[in-house]
């Protein structure tokens, strides 16, 4: 019973950005164009649009391990604070390309963790470009209901544990004893 709910407590914990982010403003903020953007003044978990012509020689593809889809990250041109993450197959798009605006869930490379170190080393190392884990990225796309299976996963978790904590205190609650009921004594139950 204990494990359950410290299993639901570290689960809701690790979930606590997708949670920040899923009841952000559900319409995004306009950073207006990359290059006159003050990084200082960003703060991730924030539904973001961003305006900037991608830098295209810098962009770097990946593959993820799980769904296998390939997706690409290229910094905006003018500046090297603000990157953007798409899909391979919308950055193939032309049309798609020449919009210039990108808006998506804004996040820094080290809230992403292990997943992105390899394309942030290969980013700083490879392409000389000076990412750390303080550098901006939009997950183009991605808006505050794409975190809804973390809400309802952190929602069943909160269930699990009140339910537990049902169960625990029934278990310890003294029972009750009706007026007049005999309580057998040792002397009378020893053989």
């Amino acid at each position: 019973m204990a494990i359950t709910v410290v299993a639901c407590i570290v689960t809701i914990f690790s979930l606590r950005a997708d949670l920040r982010y899923f009841v952000a403003n559900s319409s995004p903020r306009v950073l207006g164009e990359a290059s006159h953007v003050q990084s200082n003044r960003l703060s991730p978990e924030k539904y973001v649009n961003v305006a900037g012509s991608p830098m295209l020689a810098h962009t770097v593809e990946y593959r993820r391990a799980v769904s296998g889809a390939r997706y690409v990250v290229f910094p905006l041109a003018g500046q090297l604070t603000i990157f953007v993450e798409m899909r391979a197959e919308d950055a193939e798009n032309p049309e798609r390309m020449a919009k210039r605006e990108f808006t998506g869930r804004l996040v820094t490379f080290g809230e992403l963790g292990g997943r992105y170190g390899e394309v942030a080393n290969y980013l700083s190392d490879s392409m000389s470009l000076p990412v750390s884990s303080e550098t901006f990225l939009v997950r183009e796309g991605e808006s505050p209901k794409a975190c809804l299976p973390s809400f309802l996963l952190a929602l069943l978790c909160a269930l699990v544990i009140a339910m537990n904590l049902v169960l625990f205190a029934r278990w310890f609650r003294p029972l009750p004893v009706r007026a007049g009921a005999r309580v057998p004594s040792a002397a009378t139950t020893a053989p």
